[in-house]
């Protein structure tokens, strides 16, 4: 029943009773009348206090709906905001940005409800607007759900990314490693062979038709030490008493 037409009503009663009891009054005693008086005056200021409370109470359910209203918008607004940046892939923390949206929503959730099991008696017009505002959070809800999904699959894309990339990686190193081994060995491999060519050739002093002998065993000699550095700057460590050897040989045969 509309508050006013409630009022109305009750001044009428009082109006009517108090009436009824001045007609009385020549057939009554003073103190029954006064009585009767007294109990209608409680019973109309008990009824005056709960019209006023209901108008309180509604007052105030109509500013929680405007305050929820207010903020629903901005949780749609920061929803959309969400879904472009999840479709476009950027946004520093997405995941963090959804659980804070549906943090917010629930709250939302709960404010409305509480206003809607508090005021079972409101009018048409306010119980229409909790329904759509309820509808409303239940979209946000679905679109959160949606791309909290999509986040979820994104975050799995990176991680198997980033498992193929290290694979990939830790496979490239070992190729590396063995192609950096295959070399060493191939260094080391050239200079012992070189060493092995040099010692074909005789130690000769180097006059007349020797000389382009103890040239040629000079120059394989200085090779294979070339070959033993090269290897060593790879991390071969044994290639540094091969290069002493070769530094010997040198030596023995350019002193002859």
């Amino acid at each position: 029943m509309d508050i006013n037409k409630l009022m109305g009503m009750i001044c009428l009663c009082v109006a009517m009773t108090l009436c009824s009891c001045s007609s009385n009054e020549k057939n009554a005693s003073a103190s029954v009348s006064r009585e009767v008086y007294d109990e209608l005056q409680k019973k109309y200021d008990m009824l005056k206090e709960s019209v006023e409370g209901t108008l309180s109470a509604n007052e105030e359910a109509q500013l929680e709906l405007n305050r929820i209203m207010v903020e629903l918008n901005t949780i749609t607004g920061r929803t959309i905001s969400l879904q472009k940046n999840v479709e476009s892939g950027v946004g520093e923390d997405n995941k963090t940005t959804a659980e804070r949206i549906s943090e917010s929503i629930a709250e939302i959730k709960q404010r409305l409800n509480s206003v809607a099991a508090s005021n079972t008696n409101a009018n048409k017009q306010t119980l229409a607007l909790v329904e759509n505002l309820r509808q409303t959070i239940a979209l946000n809800e679905q679109e959160i759900d949606r791309l909290n999904t999509v986040i979820q699959d994104k975050d799995q894309q990176i991680t198997n990314l980033d498992n193929q990339l290290s694979s990939t990686s830790a496979q490239l190193d070992q190729t590396l490693l063995e192609m950096q081994q295959n070399e060493k060995a191939s260094w080391l491999q050239m200079g012992d062979e070189l060493l092995s060519t040099a010692d074909l050739l005789p130690n000769v002093k180097g006059h007349g038709n020797m000389k382009p002998i103890k040239q040629a065993k000079l120059t394989i000699i200085k090779r294979a030490k070339a070959a033993y550095q090269q290897a060593y700057s790879l991390g071969a460590a044994e290639a540094i008493t091969k290069m002493k050897e070769a530094d010997r040989k040198y030596n023995e045969a350019y002193n002859r």
